[in-house]
This record gives C-alpha cells, sequence and structure tokens, in this order.
C-alpha cells in the first residue's frame, strides 16, 4: 500500500484526504477506484456541497470536474483558493477536453493539475500520489520552518539579518537585551542605530571584504546599560541574482571565555618571566610532544631560538644520547606522555647541542593535566651537570684503578669478583682468577731504573688489556703483580688457552727509548666452583698454583686443582695429535652397509671417520670429535672425508656397484658460507652424480638458526644430494622443521633401538618415529641393529632399512668389495 502519509503540526501522523468532485456517479467510481489506499476518500456531486466538505474537512488533494449544473468546476476553485483554509488544497481538474484553451484555463484558476476523461486509471494515480506527497513534504517543510523560528529565536546568541544597505529585516532578539532594541522596533533600522557607529563601521569593513557568497568571523564587544560584552562575530553575505542581497549577522557571548582568557595571559605571562629567570633549563610541549615553550637557559644549551623551536619535535630540539654508548635515549617527555606520570632522565644522559657540543644533563618531566585531568601537554626541566659528573667520576676513578697503568685496582677487581661468583652461582657457569706474576722484575727494576721500570709496566699493562675480552677484567696489585678475572666461563679449556697465550704476550719483547727487554711471568689459576667456593679462598689458591709454577722453573702457569691440570694437559695432547693426524694423513674413512631386511640387499654405506695414529693406537671418534669442531679442525676433517668419499664413489661407480654413501656433516660445516658450492664443486670435479651423496645432519644443527638452516638446507637440495637426519629422537624432534625443511630421511637413532625389546617406551618412540615418517613419505634408516629380535620387530613396525653389527661392521673399502660385488650381506 502506498499511502502518502503526513505529520500534524504537533508532529502526530495524519492520514491524508482527498475529495472528489463530479455531478456523475460513475466518475466518482472510476476516480475512486484509481485513488483506493493512497488516502481517505470523500466526494460530493455539485459545487456547494464540495466546498462545505472542503472548508470543512481541508482535504489535501481535490479532483474536480470542470462542467457540472448550477456551479461549475471554475468556480468552485476561484472559490477554495480564495478561503485560507483551502488556498493550499492541491486542485487537479477532471475534463473531457484536451485542447490547449482549456488547460489554459485550468491553471489559471489555480489548478495543479488535470487529468482528462475517459479515464487512465494508472496515470490518474500516479498523479495523486504525486501531489499528496507533494502536500506532505510542503507541510513538514512548513512544520520545520516554525520548529527552526522557535530554535533561532530561543538561541543564547543574537541573530539578524541586514540587507545590502545595511538596513535590518530581521532579529531574533525580540527583548531587545543585546542592544536595548526589540526585534520589532529593530526592523527597518540602520545598522549604526542598532550597534552604534563604532561597531557598524568594523561590521561594514568585514563585509567590504569579503567575497560574493563567502563569510568571515572576528571579534567585537558591545556595550549596553555600562555591560560590556565580548562576542565573536560571523558574517555571512548572502546573494541573489543581480547581485548582494544581504548580511547574515550571529554574535556569541564570549565574554566568559575572554575574561579566562585575559586573567590566563596574565599568568602566564608571570610563569614566563618566573622560567626565564631561573637558572634551570625549562621547555613544555604539547599532547604530541611538539615544543610550545623554550626559556633562555634551554635556547642556550639546544642552539634553537624559541621561534625556531616551537612546533617542532622534542627529539629534534632536544636530542638525548647514552653517554657511554652513544647510542639516542628515549626523551623522558615521552614517556611522561605515554604513561602520564614523573619520569626521571636515564642515568649519564647527554643532551647533543645544535652545534654538537654535548651535556651531561639530569632532571625529570612530568605530564600537564587540564581541569579535567586530561593530559593536554609535559614539561621538562632539567640543567647542565657535565662539571659535576665529571669531577664525580675522575673521583670514583681515582679511587678504584691504578695511578701507573690506569687498570682497576683491589677495591674495583673486589667487587667485580664478586658480582662474578654471585652470577656464576645463579647460572651454573665457572669464574677464572689467574694471578700473573713477572719472573725476577725486581732485579730488572733495580738494574734499569724504577722510571723505566714504571714504564714498561705501562707497556705491559696495555697489551694485556688490548687482548683481553671486554667482560674479562685486568687489574694491577703493586708491584708487579697482576690478576686476570674471568667471569661466566663456560669451559675451562677458555681459561687454559688464556693462560699459554698471556705467557707469550708478556714474553713478547718490550722496547723503551730503544733498548729491548725481555720479560717472562709465572702464572697461578683458580677456577670457581671446582677448588674454591668464595674470594678469599679464590685468591690464595691462584697465589699458590703461582708460586708452584715458579718452582717448577718460572715462565709457565699452574692449576690449583690437578685434576684440571691433568685433564687440559691431555686436551692439549690431543690436539697436537689432531693437527699432526692431519699433516701425516692418519685419518682414514671406513664403510658399514646399510640393508634391506627383507631382503638382504646392500642399499646403501654410511661413511665413518677412524684415526689410527702412528704408533698403532686407535682413537676413538667420541674422543677427538668434539675437540676437532671446538678448534675448527672439523671444517678441514671435513674435506678429507668429502674428498675420499668422492674418490670411492668414482671407484664403486667404475665398478658397477654404484649406490648412495651418506657421511655426517658438522654444524662447522653446515653453517660455513659457500659449503653447498663445495659440495657440487667435488660432485663435478668426479662427474659423480649427486643422487648418490646424502648428508647427515643432527637435529641441534638445523635448530640453531631457522631461517639459515632452511636457506642452507635448499641450497644443498638444488645440488641434487639427499638430507637425512642423524640420531632422530634424541635433540628436539620438532615436527615444524619436519614439515618445512627439504628431508629425505629420518635415522633412528641406536639408543632407542638398543633397549626396544625390553623397553616399551622406546619401543613406543620409535613406532612413532615410523607412523611419522611414513605419513610424511619420509624413507627411514634405523642405526644400531644388533640382534635378531631387534630387526624383526623393526620391519614389524614399518622399518625395514637397517644398519648394525647384525649386518656388518664399518670396515674400510677394501674389505667391502667382496660383499658390494655380491650386492648382499651373507644370510643369518
Amino acid at each position: 500500500m502506498d499511502t502518502a502519509v503526513s505529520t500534524s503540526q504537533h508532529g502526530g501522523p495524519v492520514e491524508p484526504l482527498i475529495l472528489i468532485v463530479d455531478d456523475v456517479a460513475a466518475n466518482i467510481t472510476l476516480l475512486g477506484k484509481a485513488v483506493a489506499g493512497l488516502a481517505q476518500v470523500v466526494f460530493a456531486t455539485d459545487g456547494i456541497s464540495a466546498l462545505e466538505l472542503a472548508f470543512s474537512r481541508a482535504p489535501d488533494v481535490i479532483l474536480l470536474d470542470i462542467e457540472m449544473p448550477g456551479m461549475d468546476g471554475y468556480a468552485v476553485c476561484k472559490a477554495l483558493k480564495a478561503s485560507p483554509r483551502t488556498a493550499g488544497c492541491a486542485v487537479i481538474f477532471v475534463t473531457g477536453h484536451d485542447s490547449a484553451e482549456h488547460e489554459l484555463a485550468s491553471l489559471n484558476e489555480g489548478a495543479v493539475d488535470f487529468v482528462q476523461k475517459p479515464f487512465n486509471l494508472a496515470v490518474v494515480r500516479a498523479r495523486v500520489r504525486t501531489h499528496l506527497e507533494l502536500r506532505a513534504r510542503t507541510r513538514q517543510l512548513r512544520l520545520a520552518r516554525h520548529d527552526l523560528m522557535d530554535l533561532v529565536h530561543s538561541l543564547p546568541a543574537f541573530v539578524a539579518f541586514w540587507d545590502a544597505a545595511f538596513v535590518n529585516r530581521f532579529s531574533n532578539d525580540r527583548d531587545g537585551r543585546w542592544f536595548g532594541v526589540a526585534a520589532s522596533a529593530m526592523r527597518l533600522r540602520p545598522l549604526a542605530e542598532v550597534v552604534g557607529p563604532g561597531n557598524a563601521a568594523l561590521i561594514a569593513a568585514h563585509a567590504a571584504s569579503l567575497e560574493d557568497g563567502g563569510e568571515t568571523t572576528f571579534e567585537m564587544q558591545v556595550l549596553h546599560q555600562a555591560q560590556r560584552r565580548y562576542c565573536h562575530a560571523a558574517l555571512v553575505c548572502r546573494m541573489r541574482e543581480g547581485g548582494r542581497h544581504g548580511y547574515l549577522l550571529l554574535l556569541t557571548d564570549v565574554s566568559a571565555r575572554k575574561l579566562a582568557e585575559l586573567a590566563l595571559g596574565e599568568e602566564k605571562e608571570k610563569f614566563r618571566v618566573t622560567l626565564n629567570s631561573i637558572g634551570d633549563a625549562v621547555i613544555a610541549t604539547d599532547g604530541d610532544a611538539r615544543v610550545t615553550f623554550i626559556n633562555p637557559v634551554a635556547e642556550l644549551m639546544t642552539g634553537f631560538h624559541a621561534g625556531e623551536a616551537l612546533g617542532l619535535a622534542i627529539e629534534t630540539v632536544m636530542p638525548l644520547c647514552n653517554g657511554a654508548s652513544g647510542e639516542p635515549s628515549v626523551n623522558p617527555i615521552r614517556i611522561a606522555l605515554r604513561e602520564n606520570r614523573i619520569v626521571g632522565m636515564a642515568f649519564d644522559s647527554q643532551l647533543i647541542g645544535r652545534a654538537g657540543r654535548r651535556y651531561a644533563v639530569e632532571d625529570s618531566a612530568a605530564p600537564i593535566l587540564d581541569a579535567g585531568g586530561k593530559r593536554s601537554g609535559a614539561i621538562i626541566v632539567f640543567h647542565d651537570v657535565s662539571e659535576a659528573r665529571a669531577m664525580a667520576f675522575k673521583m670514583t676513578h681515582l679511587a678504584q684503578h691504578d695511578a701507573l697503568t690506569d687498570l682497576p685496582n683491589r677495591v674495583l677487581l673486589r667487587d667485580r669478583t664478586s658480582q662474578a661468583l654471585e652470577q656464576a652461582g645463579r647460572s651454573g657457569q665457572r669464574v677464572a682468577l689467574l694471578l700473573l706474576d713477572l719472573d725476577n722484575f725486581k732485579a730488572i727494576n733495580s738494574a734499569i731504573g724504577h722510571s723505566i721500570g714504571d714504564a714498561l709496566l705501562k707497556q705491559l699493562a696495555d697489551r694485556l688489556r688490548m687482548f683481553l675480552r671486554v667482560s674479562d677484567t685486568i687489574s694491577r696489585q703493586g708491584g708487579d703483580e697482576f690478576v686476570i678475572l674471568i667471569p661466566a666461563l663456560d669451559e675451562v679449556a677458555y681459561a687454559d688457552r688464556v693462560a699459554r697465550q698471556l705467557l707469550a704476550l708478556v714474553a713478547t719483547p718490550l722496547y723503551h727509548d730503544g733498548v729491548r727487554y725481555d720479560v717472562t711471568a709465572s702464572i697461578g689459576l683458580s677456577l670457581y666452583p671446582d677448588d674454591c667456593s668464595e674470594q678469599e679462598e679464590m685468591y690464595r689458591h691462584a697465589d699458590a698454583a703461582m708460586y708452584k709454577a715458579k718452582q717448577d722453573g718460572k715462565n709457565r702457569y699452574h692449576f690449583f686443582a690437578s685434576e684440571i691440570e691433568e685433564i687440559l694437559l691431555a686436551r692439549n695432547a690431543l690436539d697436537r695429535d689432531l693437527r699432526i693426524a692431519l699433516d701425516e694423513s692418519e685419518f682414514a674413512v671406513a664403510y658399514q652397509p646399510k640393508v634391506d631386511a627383507r631382503s638382504g640387499r646392500i642399499v646403501g654405506l654410511e661413511a665413518l671417520l677412524r684415526w689410527c695414529r702412528a704408533d698403532g693406537v686407535q682413537v676413538s671418534p667420541a674422543d677427538f670429535i668434539p675437540l676437532a669442531e671446538e678448534t675448527g679442525m672439523i671444517v678441514q676433517i671435513g674435506s678429507f672425508v668429502l674428498d675420499q668419499v668422492c674418490r670411492d664413489l668414482v671407484e664403486l661407480t667404475a665398478a658397477g656397484c654404484a649406490m648412495r654413501i651418506s657421511m655426517n656433516i658438522s654444524g662447522k660445516e653446515f653453517q660455513e658460507e659457500g659449503f653447498a658450492t663445495r659440495i657440487a664443486a667435488a660432485l663435478d670435479a668426479g662427474g659423480i652424480a649427486p643422487a648418490l651423496l646424502e648428508l647427515e645432519i643432527t637435529e641441534g644443527t638445523l635448530m640453531g638458526d631457522i631461517e639459515r638452516s632452511r636457506a642452507n638446507l635448499l641450497q644443498l637440495k638444488r645440488t641434487g644430494v639427499s638430507i637425512s637426519i642423524d640420531d632422530f629422537g634424541t635433540g628436539y624432534s620438532s615436527l615444524s622443521y619436519l614439515k618445512n625443511f627439504p628431508i629425505d630421511v629420518l635415522k633412528i637413532d641406536q639408543s632407542f633401538v638398543r633397549d626396544m625389546l625390553s623397553n616399551t617406551q622406546d619401543a613406543s618412540i620409535i613406532s612413532a618415529i615410523i607412523h611419522l615418517a611414513n605419513s610424511l613419505q619420509i624413507a627411514l634408516v634405523a642405526e644400531g641393529v644388533e640382534q635378531e629380535g631387534q630387526a624383526a620387530a623393526l620391519a614389524a613396525m614399518g622399518c625395514s632399512t637397517m644398519q648394525g653389527y647384525l649386518y656388518a661392521r664399518p670396515m674400510p673399502l677394501t674389505l667391502l668389495w667382496p660383499l658390494l660385488k655380491a650386492g648382499r650381506v651373507p644370510a643369518r
């Protein structure tokens, strides 16, 4: 239903009314049918009754037949338009004529439309609906205008319209509260008579500056009954065709705000004078940390004048940095604004002035809150403490450092040792204390003089200081005695290495005025918690070990704990033997077959490193591989294994026994730049199919740096080799890397295989690994298979490729040829 609904004067809905006037009942019926559902419908059959209905009901639309007996439609329309009650009704003439003469006559009488006979009901309905909607909108506009006038008259502001000659045409000041002239009396009065000559001239000047249709705002004062009002004025130019129609003037009383501004201005001036008079630097900012005020002291320190600084970010005007590192610091203003609290400046803060000069600064920043508690900005107060801080630093430094060498003295060493022991107690690490005493230096000092002796000690102190790590401490205890503190020690071998290097460093000749001086030292080492439990005991043990070194001939070092010394001596001997083994080609490669347990067929080989010393002693890989990795020699050893495997692959291929060989890759090799290129070059040099080489990598190696490991694996895969995860299940065993890394083979670690028949947990782990690998379509190899029962159980779980003593021990290629030519291991 498409009824047009309008609203009453009070805002409620009113159902529209249609009056149909026709002396023919059939026409009334047809027209009623056409407008059915659009509105309430009433009808009349003659002009007199039509006027009575219209005057009493005031219909929205009247469908009026022109040719009626007695009073025709024109006469009825004329009477309707003459009455205020019905003048607004929309009259639509109904006629059987289609001439332009009749149409003009209808419109001249005040009709809004006409319909012709015979009726097109759809057209009649459309036209009536349109006029009903227009009536509804007209009524709404009339109500809105009425409401707007009520609103304008109730505004706490002066609203008036002046014509182009500045004569008043409208005002909302009914009671004359603004200028003592009521709105009714103000109409047709000139502007100057109402607002006064001065304000009239001000308004006219602003009006003259307006573009056609433009608007402007300004301030003006109104004096009425000895009361001064501060007003905000808005002037709008209204245009009509042919020029300016007039001006709309809006005045808003801002006296309270203006008086508050004046009072605030006075307070701000007092505040400015106060801040400009104090000895501290002061900078204020808005809520975005942009400078709004800077006093003269701050101008001097920052290098920015107030005019330049206003509006700039606090970091631009007041850049701060850490005095020790030089790294930029967060300005306290930012923290005060972000966290809404008072913030002290970080210790050792420095302000970098515009000219590059640095000031050590101290003090704090605080947020500025408005009356509602809302943060509106922040202020920072600071002062230059460069001289005071330099003096304090100098005094502290002198109290904690040796005057001759500028090394930490006994006081500072004691503090750092205490911290190192406390940290080691929490972390489970070691601390090493090395007591270094120069051999026979007192005799040298007596012979050459103390001034030269002091110069040599300073040279030596500089040399030792440059050698040690930043985290280590070297202290001069007086005379020719030095103490080296090594905190957070992960391995004893590092302390051993430092002691050896210190001896070499001290033994390097010293020169003074072109004269060479040779000096040696004896060093004693104490380790926490191995041989001591507190600081004094540590020093005593290092001192005892140092005297032992002197007794043994000087120019050497000793640990206080003999068992540690024995371990380090053995380690040093192994390190020496490893280097000899590389030079003398004592390393060899053995191979252990990988077997398909279902058929006994050999499906691959694993290359295993073996070391037989010149004296015939076999050294276990478990003894020398960790040391080789630590010293970096593993890279050279790995290159030897790669070259040997490639040579053996060439020989196997030529003999018709080509099969994949896997070799272990250390973490250092895997992370080495260009490792994949070296693998590809070795394969190309021998003309070897990349698919014949498999690289075994441990889980721990891969998980060190995930992204780098993935990139390295992808590089290796591009060479065509296979990737195997060695000892799977003993490390991270992360499902994510199995999914994201290009892995071809998982090797089940022998630690699970060893007890799988008696330990249900090991068996469950193996079962889970096999199921996981099969699901991801990754090949499997079980290591350390030594029993038939293990092989049967593994095969039943779904792992058929095995490696272990059950099938063959590792052996040189020369002994492996019979098995390789047979293609299988002997039946058991």
